[in-house]
């Protein structure tokens, strides 16, 4: 219980500074305390699992401070993740809690601390590639979706104590992260993380350090933001279907509190 407690304090903190870094976050938190409907303990795991992930991902956004060196902090929490050595800072503290009720949950083939890793080294592609303008090919973006969004999805269903995992709804990684990548497009090609496949960016006569105002004024690029959309949506309502052949309430629950809002703004767009 004294954990349970110190947890729940550290993740008070946790989540009023995420908000106060990401202000249209906020609906996203309740929504997570509001799972405590389906279980205390399935909340807070959920809690601790999507603050440290977003505390990482802002951190090396510059969003979040209190760290010098970003990028060598992340990459020695990753290993720390991934060596059971994990300090007893607040983040790596809740992390801990975290691999703990999750790994008591795992079945034969899930891999928690494996999927904060490969989440994580994910955040840190995207940091490097900023810094670089990289441009990926259309398989290198959809492997990249993989790798960002499968770990995540896997934790949240092994969270719930869902019987579903990444491979029970395969495309949702591919809906979600086209989706994202369309709504974030203006903020993503000003950081340098460009996810326009390099010919279509060379097919718009363009190149990876053309201004947003050419790219998004681009009508070859505007057509492949259309398309990409509408490939998210069917991706996405596959996906809602998959979830409600699982008959499993909360799993549909927390699958739609993602794919809900990406459908609207799909619908809008």
């Amino acid at each position: 219980m004294k954990r349970e407690i110190e947890t729940e304090i550290f993740l008070a903190k946790e989540a009023v500074d995420l908000v106060k870094r990401r202000p249209n976050y906020a609906k996203m938190v309740a929504g997570l305390y509001l799972l405590s409907l389906f279980g205390p303990e399935r909340s807070r795991v959920m809690r601790a699992s999507f603050t440290t992930v977003e505390f990482v991902d802002d951190l090396l956004d510059g969003d979040a401070q209190g760290i010098i060196n970003l990028l060598a902090y992340v990459q020695d929490l990753n290993h720390r993740i991934a060596t059971d050595s994990l300090s007893n800072s607040r983040i790596e503290r809740l992390l801990r809690y975290s691999l703990d009720v999750l790994e008591s949950k795992a079945k034969l083939n899930d891999d928690p601390r494996g999927d904060f890793v490969t989440a994580i080294n994910a955040i840190i592609f995207d940091h490097e590639r900023a810094s670089q303008r990289r441009v990926l090919s259309a398989g290198e973006i959809e492997q990249y979706y993989r790798n960002a969004f499968d770990p995540v999805i896997n934790i949240a269903l092994l969270a719930i104590d869902s019987n579903l995992r990444i491979g029970d709804i395969p495309v949702f990684s591919y809906g979600l992260g086209g989706a994202y990548s369309v709504r974030d497009f203006e903020v993503d090609w000003k950081r340098g993380i460009i996810n326009v496949p390099g010919d279509v960016i060379s097919f718009a006569g363009l190149s990876p350090h053309s201004s947003f105002e050419e790219v998004g004024g681009n009508p070859k690029i505007i057509d492949w933001l259309h398309q990409s959309l509408e490939t998210s949506k069917q991706y996405l309502l596959k996906t809602q279907l998959l979830l409600r052949q699982s008959r499993e309430k909360r799993t549909q629950v927390v699958g739609n509190s993602f794919i809900s809002p990406m459908l609207k703004y799909i619908e809008e767009h």
